[in-house]
């Protein structure tokens, strides 16, 4: 990785942190959640729909799940007709505030680098080696794109 690249990804983590101080963990917006919400862990049958593989279950913010659901496709053109989607079905559940929705951005950067950390520590599994040469520059430009917006 780059020195420029770490320099922004340290400006992130910077801007996340503080992002997610702010915005706290009241029982409105934090609690038991899944953690990895992505279709690669869901099972579709008869119409309905399962989600398993519960080993990152646990506490974390609500929006979190949104930012696993979309991992590792975050640069895909999709994403805000996706982000929109998703927020019109967690309205039909839950109440959803604007100040949760204005932060779902920051937790898809949240996710972002935690597997930018879990591609790094874990180099020798093949999903992880086949993803590493461009997820730093990727996870960069994601960067650049929510600093300039929130940070």
């Amino acid at each position: 990785m780059s020195s420029e690249i770490r320099s922004l990804l340290e400006r992130l983590q910077s801007v996340v942190v503080r992002r997610l101080t702010d915005f706290g963990k009241g029982p409105e917006r934090f609690g038991l959640i899944h953690a990895d919400m992505r279709l690669a862990n869901l099972i579709i049958s008869d119409g309905a729909t399962r989600l398993i593989d519960f080993d990152d279950c646990g506490l974390g913010w609500f929006m979190y799940d949104f930012a696993a659901g979309i991992s590792f496709m975050e640069d895909h053109p999709q994403v805000p007709a996706l982000k929109q989607a998703w927020v019109r079905g967690y309205r039909k559940a839950r109440a959803l505030s604007v100040a949760d929705e204005s932060e779902i951005d920051t937790f898809v950067m949240l996710r972002r680098l935690a597997l930018l950390a879990w591609i790094g520590s874990h180099i020798e599994v093949d999903i992880a080696a086949e993803l590493a040469p461009r997820f730093a520059p990727v996870t960069a430009e994601l960067a650049e794109g929510f600093l300039a917006k929130a940070g």
